[in-house]
This record gives C-alpha cells, structure tokens and sequence, in this order.
C-alpha cells in the first residue's frame, strides 16, 4: 500500500515539476521536406549540375534543366532567360535566393574565364556536404544534454520507488 502511494506521489511531482517547462516552451512545427522555409539540400543541385556540364550542355541549358525540373530551383529559368537577353550576370541572379550562390559563383567562374567548373561544383557540393553533417553532429550532441533532466525526472524517482523503497521495507522489522 505505501510502495503504490509513493509511486503515486512520484508521478504527480514529476507532473507538477514539468508542466511548467512544457509550457514556457513553444515546440516548433515539424514540416516535411520541401516546406516554404527548409532550404532544400544544395550539394545535390551543385552534383546535377555538374553532371550536366560534363555532358556538353552550354550553362542556359543547364539553368533552363534545373530550373524546369526542380520545384525549389524554378528562379533558374528566370536566370537563363535573362543570360540569354545579354543581362549582366549579376542583375541575372539578383533575385535568387541565397542557398544557390555556390552554383552562381561556379558558373560565373566558367562564364567568364571559359574553363570548365565540374569539378568545381562537385568540390562546393562536398564542402555542403561536411557543412550539414557538422550541424547534424551538433545538434545531436545537443540532444544528449538535454535528454539528462528528463531521464533523471523519471528513472531516479522509479529507481527509488521500485529498488531502494522495497529492500528499506524488507529491513524494518514487523510492527
């Protein structure tokens, strides 16, 4: 009878201790990939377009492919027709976002020296690639530390109640 009081009491303090901290923090809303807000993962747009300018393409073509193809990439064809209407190369990716300046700067690279810049957006899209597996090592590393207060809130009240309470009991003797 008193183990499932003290259970009980365990329960409601827990409860009690962490409705504050549930409710002082706004949880942000998960969304799928491809969001209005995510920024979709450059290094792959970087590799097909390097893969596309290995193949021969003239860099309009390849704007007008990735812009046509991929829904995140559409200020692309905005890009390529405005190249193709002799606009300077800067006014062309003026309205851009910004995740695509890697792909803007490798391109302007091969638009104005003529040599080819495969190889240098496969090395952009490693360097994306480290870049998002360092922040995904951070914040993993920042989950570690806050899963302790949680973890500590109910296995340390469970341990008590179920492994040191019942021995305490067990050593009294019998009123």
């Amino acid at each position: 009878m008193m183990l499932v009081l003290g259970v009980m009491l365990c329960c409601i303090a827990i409860l009690l201790a962490s409705a504050p901290l549930r409710a002082s923090r706004p949880r942000p809303r998960r969304k799928g990939y491809g969001g209005p807000e995510e920024q979709p993962p450059v290094e792959l747009v970087l590799d097909l377009a390097a893969s596309l300018l290995e193949s021969g393409l003239p860099i309009g073509r390849v704007l007008e492919i990735l812009g046509s193809r991929i829904g995140h990439c559409a200020h692309l064809r905005t890009v390529a027709r405005c190249l193709e209407l002799n606009m300077e190369w800067e006014q062309a990716w003026q309205h851009c976002p910004s995740w695509l300046d890697p792909l803007q700067r490798a391109l302007h690279f091969t638009q104005s020296s003529g040599a080819g810049s495969a190889q240098l957006l496969r090395s952009f899209a490693q360097l994306q690639r480290r870049e998002r597996t360092k922040k995904a090592q951070e914040i993993g590393a920042q989950f570690g530390t806050k899963l302790v207060l949680p973890l500590g809130l109910c296995a340390l009240p469970s341990f008590i109640a179920l492994g040191v309470v019942p021995i305490i009991l067990a050593l009294l003797p019998e009123w």
